[in-house]
C-alpha cells in the first residue's frame, strides 16, 4: 500500500502572512491582530501561482480579534501562517483548521520569507 505525503495530498499550499499594504514586496507586520492586510501566496508543484492581498476585517476590534482573524484565516484556506507572534486565543482555531504556524522575523519582505521557506513547503 502506497502512503501519500501531505504535499501529494494537497493541489496547492496557501501561505498567508499579516502585511501593511500587501503583495511580496511589501514587508512582515509586527502583529498578526493589527496589520492593514494579508498577503496569501499560493503554490503548486513549488512555485508561486498566485499572490492575493486581502484586507484584515479584525484589525480594530477593541477586544476577542485573535480567534476571529484565526477563524478568517481557516476560511481563506490558509494552510501556513508567517507570523512574529503568538496568537494564543486563536491557536486552538489555528490547529483544527490544520494551519501550520511558523514564525518570522517582523520586518522582513515577505518575498524574502517565502524565498527561506520555499524548501520546506
Amino acid at each position: 500500500m502506497k502512503i501519500k505525503t501531505l504535499s501529494a495530498v494537497r493541489k496547492g499550499i496557501r501561505v498567508a502572512a499579516p502585511t501593511s499594504e500587501g503583495g511580496l514586496e511589501d514587508k512582515v507586520h509586527e502583529s498578526l491582530l493589527r496589520a492593514e492586510t494579508f498577503t496569501l501566496v499560493e503554490f503548486k508543484d513549488g512555485e508561486v501561482k498566485n499572490v492575493e492581498i486581502v484586507e484584515n476585517p479584525y484589525r480594530k476590534e477593541p477586544y476577542g480579534a485573535g480567534p476571529k482573524v484565526a477563524l478568517f484565516l481557516v476560511n481563506m484556506g490558509v494552510n501556513v501562517l508567517l507570523t512574529p507572534m503568538e496568537c494564543p486565543k486563536g491557536k486552538g482555531i489555528l490547529e483544527a483548521g490544520r494551519v501550520r504556524v511558523i514564525k518570522v522575523e517582523a520586518g522582513k519582505r515577505v518575498e524574502e520569507v517565502i524565498k527561506s521557506l520555499r524548501s520546506s513547503l
